[in-house]
């Protein structure tokens, strides 16, 4: 038990105030004692040391019997343990928060599908990603992605490789060479190359099923999924078209009509005789089934007005020309100006500085005075990129619906420019192509046409 000397100086002087606390003190067991005095000593500050001292005498002093415990002191409420929490609390709270904001090196892959390649790399560049290419055919232009992987709004960590394929334009394929095989065999080789088939059927001296002849032609490269035109016989021998030009229309028709055939005649001006027929579609030799229609045109007599003919085709006397100048114009510009002028248009497609398809030299030079049908030519820069080289086909003497998609079949652009003739039979044919059949030009080039028009 503490002693009045033992007790701290406040609680010694409080016992001597209220007597009977003290002995209330005294009467307790010795642990009871020393909780007391160790509830006192963690007060934080003089007041509330005071009033704990107080809480203590108010115990001490109330009625209890002798055999009554005088209760323990109040326990103290121990705030560092939630405190502790709390600091805890927060601190992972902000842990949370630095590891859901600080991005972990994350970066977002942009959509680059449909743009340029360079366009494409700059922006996945930009996006502090690596890029991988590759090439593939598609529908899209040559030179724009039409694939990417992973697609664009995935997650990546920064410095991770995205993969682009980029378009080198349709896929391509070399026309194979079908003619003599049945028409079955034939349609399978050409689907399984990619090819779709059209069948026309016509009067030929093969075999009934056998394949004739084939646009495109053989050999010619032409983008999977192009058509390729199958004449194919019909089993009926045909006839061959007579020649009837430098006849008379009477004994035209009846050479005609004896061939089983059905002449349509076109009288037209010519400097032949009257009567007299000086041209005929088709030419003499010509295979077609019995009851086709030839038509031949027959000379009025009117001797064409101040014109001649040459072959097919009709020129205009008249005064000279002077060449155009048409450097720097695109080819399909140059060309057509130098036809309005009653000039001949060469293409000659050769290396240059010049963007492709600008025309960078003529020949004969601006100003120059020419006749009437002159050639001048044209020399058309490839580019500083030429694509592939192409052979151009030969489409003369053909329609020009025909001519037009063997032109474009064979990967190359058609330019139709119209050259008036009086031979009706010439009207809607290709007279002329520029450059010519079996030259060779880069893929995507322009191929002049020359078509006949009505003349007047």
């Amino acid at each position: 038990m503490a002693t009045p000397n033992q007790l701290p100086p406040d609680v010694a002087a409080a016992f001597n105030e209220v007597p009977a606390a003290g002995e209330r003190f005294a009467a307790l067991p010795a642990e009871r004692q020393a909780e007391w005095l160790a509830w006192l000593d963690r007060a934080e500050s003089g007041r509330d040391r005071q009033q704990r001292l107080d809480e203590m005498m108010r115990r001490l002093t109330g009625v209890a019997t002798e055999e009554e415990v005088v209760p323990p002191p109040p326990r103290t409420r121990e705030w560092w343990p939630w405190l502790l929490l709390l600091l805890l609390l927060v601190v992972g709270g902000l842990i949370a928060w630095w590891l859901l904001t600080r991005g972990d090196d994350k970066t977002t892959v942009p959509k680059v599908v449909g743009l340029e390649q360079q366009v494409a790399e700059t922006r996945i560049h930009d996006a502090n990603l690596k890029v991988l290419t590759a090439q593939g055919a598609s529908d899209q232009p040559q030179g724009v992605v039409f694939k990417q992987k992973p697609g664009a709004g995935t997650q990546l960590d920064e410095g991770q490789t995205v993969t682009i394929t980029i378009s080198n334009g349709p896929a391509r394929a070399t026309v194979p060479d079908v003619r003599g095989q049945q028409e079955q065999a034939a349609t399978q080789q050409l689907t399984g190359l990619g090819f779709k088939t059209t069948v026309k059927r016509a009067a030929s001296s093969k075999q009934n099923g056998i394949v004739v002849s084939q646009a495109p032609a053989a050999g010619v490269t032409a983008e999977k999924g192009a058509t390729v035109t199958l004449v194919v016989s019909n089993g009926q021998k045909p006839v061959v078209v007579p020649a009837v030009v430098g006849l008379d229309q009477n004994a035209a028709v009846q050479k005609l009509t004896a061939a089983n055939l059905v002449p349509q005649i076109h009288n037209a001006s010519s400097t032949r005789p009257k009567g007299t027929v000086f041209g005929q579609k088709p030419p003499a030799g010509t295979e077609v089934d019995k009851g086709s229609q030839v038509s031949i045109n027959v000379s009025n007599g009117s001797g064409g007005g101040g014109t001649t003919t040459t072959g097919t085709t009709t020129t205009t006397a008249s005064g000279p020309v002077k060449a155009p100048d048409v450097t720097g114009l695109a080819v399909t510009a140059a060309a057509r100006r130098i036809n309005a002028e009653g000039l001949r248009p060469t293409l000659t497609y050769a290396d240059s500085t010049e963007n492709a398809g600008i025309v960078f030299d003529q020949s004969p030079a601006a100003g120059t005075s020419l006749s009437k049908g002159a050639r001048v030519k044209l020399s058309v820069s490839n580019g500083p990129n030429p694509a592939e080289a192409v052979e151009v086909p030969n489409v003369v003497h053909k329609a020009q619906s025909t001519a037009a998609e063997i032109i474009r079949q064979a990967g190359l652009k058609v330019l139709v420019l119209f050259r008036k003739t009086t031979n009706a039979g010439q009207v809607g044919l290709v007279l002329e192509q520029q450059p010519a059949a079996g030259t060779s030009i880069p893929g995507g080039s322009y191929v002049a046409l020359i078509v006949g028009s009505r003349s007047g």
